[in-house]
């Protein structure tokens, strides 16, 4: 008879090391692609939600550029958002104070956007039922339309300020950056857009890794709601 060889217990250490190597270098991965699967549902789901209020805010108040729209401007603010309120369900609200939005808010680049609320900026904040984050703003036409400055959505031909929604999909988890977990969508005569619409060709915009990220929202969509542009 043969006996059977039996492994040392320097081999299982050394098999046991191994296996814990690979589980750490393979797990973070499989748990990024896991959350960005459900950031971009969630995305998708809360990009129907405003479409749809904005539908019908625009049936009842005809088109944005007749809103009146001027950027830091609280009492037009408050006005548009009592427009859109009836159509969501919220979970809480902020009325031009903190509380729904979490700082500091980061550029894909990791630079500070708002390192805290600043009330003179007349934003409007809330959290919908599903749990994500939504913050109202005006920003002016020439934000709004190129895509050569440093802030800008690149949404091509707008000349009228315009409401902007910033939505962080995931509240106060991190990474709280704009293009990874936070994106924009802007309200413009044509309806609401993702951010970026406006870019012709092969052109990114800001949406790349080192760049600020506010207009990664329609390059999202272009790549079938997936964050390509990080991998």
């Amino acid at each position: 008879m043969h006996s059977k060889k039996a492994f040392t217990l320097a081999e299982v250490l050394i098999t046991l090391g191994i296996i814990g190597v690979v589980a750490a270098l393979t797990l973070p991965v499989l748990n990024q692609k896991l959350s960005d699967q459900k950031n971009m549902s969630m995305l998708k789901k809360t990009y129907s939600i405003l479409q749809q209020a904005t539908n019908l805010v625009i049936s009842e108040h005809e088109t944005p550029e007749y809103w009146g729209m001027v950027d830091d401007n609280n009492p037009v603010v408050t006005q548009i958002y009592n427009y859109y309120k009836p159509y969501f369900n919220m979970m809480r609200e902020c009325q031009n104070s903190a509380g729904c939005w979490s700082y500091p808010t980061k550029n894909l680049d990791e630079s500070v956007y708002w390192s805290g609320h600043d009330a003179s900026w007349c934003q409007f904040a809330f959290t919908l039922v599903t749990g994500v984050n939504v913050l109202m703003d005006i920003y002016p036409a020439g934000t709004i339309s190129t895509s050569s400055t440093a802030e800008s959505f690149g949404m091509g031909d707008i000349d009228y300020d315009c409401l902007v929604f910033w939505v962080d999909i995931n509240a106060e988890r991190l990474p709280n950056t704009i293009g990874r977990d936070i994106f924009a969508f802007v309200v413009t005569h044509r309806g609401l857009q993702p951010a970026g619409l406006g870019l012709q060709g092969d052109d990114n915009g800001d949406c790349e890794s080192g760049k600020r990220g506010w207009m990664c929202t329609s390059r999202i969509i272009r790549d079938g709601w997936s964050i390509k542009y990080l991998k």
